[in-house]
């Protein structure tokens, strides 16, 4: 069933047109990944979906009946209430249908209803459906569903009689995430849901999300929230939407793979071109003398006519230009904590902690919300001061800092004047840098008050970049960024030659950066010698022999391998509905060893047909044929490699 269908779409702010001509369908129970650069249109057209703003043309088709949730990126609250009670009006509709059914509960007792044969049986018929209905939709289960969504997100039970006017910019997303998943709509839409996660608030929504009934449509820059999530992802590029079926990996690998056989479409059709064009100008330079090259040069030109111009694809977008210069060399030893501790009145974040940090490592950070990681880079870079026990920087250590809030960039400045007060250069030098973030022409004399949160992050980036550090402290570098920033970030770090340090809740991230991690976590800090899947192998193995089981974080599992799609030492989850289906197949949705290998056979014939089919010049002046057969390749080669999968599964040997 299609829950929503867009219809050749478009909207425009001013003279900037940011989707044109977008149609898509979006079926029940899919999980749609939203991808994009910043600024591509993603927000703008899950509002669109909302109903939040109008599109300048085409339609947007709901179906009827299907109701919509939606959590913004920045939620604006017009209540005080307590945050149980606030989360409690998103399911008023349940609430009054468990009132309506106590009602009716009482009317049944009443002498004038239950004197009435009549009266009676519809008031128990009513009484029936009502009770039907508040089942169905696991109505004596809400308040432990309010419990567990609240937990699930890293709400304390203390923080439920909070009021919600007073939470921060991250409480306010996850209380109206919270909310949002308890009404249980038939649609939801979520712009960047993960952005105030930690991790294992993170992996809580990826599996709700996995077991969720409808349809999710959610904006990410976390690549592993999508892997787990999504089973399709759009993409918008220059206004336009691409669809992509299966999870972001297998996203990328596609992107990658259409990209080349477009380029060579594209190079194969203008070699086609050149060569029926110069035949072209050689029968019309022969047609004076005979009337039969008129006639073949015409036909030629027909031909030239109807061909549907591949479209040169753009191998090199702009993208932030990042480099990490040192400035030089510090001593062997960067940092050495000891006997830390950090309190606020009765909360102990962490005690007589002791760390050491040698030149050249790069260390990430992790832990819950509110556990005390940005406090102890406070503490490192001179910020706080610890409650006890002292923090040391080694011999020629320049620290670089990055705050996830911007706190050390001026509101009221330019981006220019703020490069230009930070880092001592000249104002050329300094528009030659900021135009390595994507900062070119006006955009310079933009004030820092009026950027949004992923152009202040590039603005903190450049400032670093021209500080030449050597200790280079980072709290959630990734917050605000797309996809595609983030990677150049990892690039960047993974070559930078100082010490890093770095808080971040992004798996994908960690893996890539950081060779050593420091957990804080119940009022200590654990060090853990190795990469992200080191740490979750350490943690798992902890867990499994009966170490830190009631540390919270291992409660709710809060951590995840790279690139696994699943919870490490869980079983996969059942295979969709149908995917067992069929003959041949045995429990567990596998069919026999037989059945593959016939299946095997048959694909890899369709597969060499189909890449003869598509070696033959002639179907590249015909795109949409081109690009079928393109679409059915990949199908044939994706079907193949799961037959290979499962009769490796089946023998037990390997292809």
């Amino acid at each position: 069933m299609v829950v929503i269908q867009a219809k050749g779409v478009s909207k425009s702010y001013g003279v900037n047109t940011v989707i044109a001509e977008v149609s898509f369908r979006i079926n029940a129970g899919e999980k749609i990944g939203l991808v994009g650069r910043n600024g591509a249109g993603k927000t703008t057209l899950l509002r669109l979906l909302a109903g939040l703003e109008p599109p300048d043309s085409g339609e947007i088709i709901i179906s009827e009946g299907v109701r919509m949730g939606v959590v913004e990126q920045d939620p604006v609250f017009d209540s005080n209430a307590p945050l149980i009670e606030w989360v409690y009006t998103g399911l008023q509709e349940l609430l009054d249908l468990e009132r309506a059914i106590a009602v009716l509960s009482r009317e049944m007792s009443v002498p004038e209803v239950a004197d009435s044969p009549a009266r009676l049986k519809k008031v128990m018929r009513d009484f029936a459906a009502l009770t039907e209905e508040f089942e169905r939709r696991d109505g004596y289960s809400v308040d432990s569903r309010v419990a567990g969504v609240l937990a699930g997100l890293g709400f304390s039970p203390e923080d439920r009689a909070r009021p919600v006017g007073s939470f921060s910019g991250g409480e306010r997303t996850r209380a109206a995430l919270a909310r949002a998943l308890l009404a249980r709509p038939e649609v939801l839409l979520l712009d960047e849901p993960t952005n105030h996660l930690d991790i294992p608030a993170r992996v809580w929504l990826e599996d709700f999300l996995a077991d969720y009934d409808g349809t999710v449509i959610v904006i990410s820059h976390d690549r592993q929230f999508l892997d787990c999530v999504a089973s399709r992802i759009l993409e918008i590029e220059d206004h336009k939407l691409v669809e992509f079926a299966g999870n972001y990996s297998r996203y990328v690998e596609e992107k990658r793979r259409r990209l080349a056989q477009q380029e060579t479409a594209y190079e194969l059709q203008q070699r086609e071109i050149a060569r029926l064009e110069d035949v072209l100008r050689r029968y019309t330079a022969l047609s004076a003398r005979n009337n039969k090259f008129a006639r073949r040069a015409e036909d030629i030109r027909k031909k030239l006519a109807r061909v549907e111009r591949i479209e040169k694809p753009n191998l090199n977008r702009k993208s932030m230009g990042f480099l990490l210069p040192t400035a030089g060399h510090s001593g062997d030893k960067v940092l050495q904590a000891k006997d830390l501790s950090m309190r606020f009145g009765d909360k102990v974040l962490f005690q007589n902690a002791n760390m050491v940090v040698r030149r050249g490592e790069h260390v990430g950070i992790v832990g819950r919300n509110g556990a005390g990681k940005s406090t102890l880079l406070h503490i490192i870079t001179g910020r706080k001061e610890p409650s006890e026990g002292s923090v040391r920087l080694g011999a020629g250590v320049v620290v670089g800092y990055y705050d996830q809030q911007h706190a050390d960039l001026a509101p009221d400045r330019t981006v220019l004047e703020e490069i230009l007060g930070s880092t001592g250069m000249n104002p050329q030098e300094a528009r030659n840098l900021l135009g390595r973030f994507l900062f070119r022409g006006d955009d310079v004399f933009k004030r820092i008050r009026d950027l949004s949160g992923g152009e202040r992050s590039r603005v903190e980036l450049a400032r670093i970049m021209a500080s030449g550090c050597n200790l280079l402290v980072m709290d959630e570098p990734t917050n605000h960024l797309d996809i595609e920033s983030i990677e150049v970030l990892e690039d960047a770090l993974s070559a930078y030659e100082g010490t890093l340090l770095v808080v971040s809740h992004d798996r994908y991230f960690l893996e890539r950066v950081a060779d050593r991690i420091i957990e804080v976590e119940n009022g200590r800090i654990v060090d853990y010698p190795g990469g992200y899947a080191y740490y979750v192998e350490k943690k798992l193995a902890g867990e499994a022999g009966g170490k830190g089981a009631s540390a919270p974080a291992s409660e709710e599992g809060g951590t995840r391998a790279i690139p696994s799609g699943r919870r490490p030492g869980k079983a996969p989850r059942p295979a969709r509905a149908g995917a067992g289906e069929g003959p041949g197949r045995e429990e567990g949705g596998y069919p026999d060893t037989d059945v593959l290998e016939k299946e095997i056979i048959e694909l890899e014939a369709v597969i060499k047909q189909l890449n003869a089919e598509l070696a033959d010049l002639e179907i590249y002046l015909y795109p949409d044929r081109m690009a079928e057969k393109a679409r059915c390749l990949a199908e044939a080669e994706r079907r193949l490699d799961e037959c290979y999968r499962r009769w490796e599964a089946l023998t037990g040997e390997t292809v």
